[in-house]
């Protein structure tokens, strides 16, 4: 790691926050502090930066990241390339049936939810009269409390985490 403490030339200054030299000696005539031999304090000029330059526009302390280095022909047309396979790789992948539309398994998932909850509800109301005759209860309080407790039951499913079904494997 390079010292703070020292002093540098504007060519080295600008390398280090990431500006031109140009640029460097645009901010000197705007006042930043540069010794009597034409060198820039370090810290004094990190400092300088911090408090007068627009952070979207300077590079704080440092090699310049390659994030913010300047983008050459060849890596976009590469970074152009790779983006092109992974879109060919995600058509491909759709057509053999391996992706499917987010919204439309949404909407799978909630219909085929939607129908077994109807399901055991419905089992409710085709047992309870077949439970009653059997053990000899009043049929209407049969439906009542097994119409109370599938409905906990379900009120409980619906409340545990997706992840707790497992994979479905």
């Amino acid at each position: 790691m390079t010292k703070l403490d020292g002093h540098e030339t504007k060519t080295a200054f600008a390398a280090r926050v990431g500006l031109t030299k140009g640029r460097i000696s645009q901010l000197v005539a705007e006042g930043l502090p540069v010794r009597a031999d034409g060198r820039i304090d370090v810290a004094v000029g990190l400092a300088w930066i911090e408090n007068n330059l627009d952070p979207a526009r300077r590079n704080k302390g440092g090699v310049v990241s390659p994030s913010r280095a300047a983008t050459t022909l060849a890596e976009a047309k590469r970074l152009h390339e790779i983006v092109k396979v992974q879109r060919a790789k995600l058509a491909f992948e759709r057509e053999q049936g391996q992706l499917v539309e987010t919204a439309a398994a949404t909407r799978t998932v909630f219909a085929r939810a939607r129908a077994e909850r109807d399901a055991h509800m419905a089992w409710v109301q085709r047992t309870a009269p077949l439970l009653a005759a059997e053990i000899g209860a009043d049929p209407r309080a049969t439906f009542a409390a097994l119409d109370r407790m599938m409905r906990e039951h379900l009120e409980h499913l619906a409340d545990l985490p997706l992840g707790s079904f497992g994979d479905g494997a």
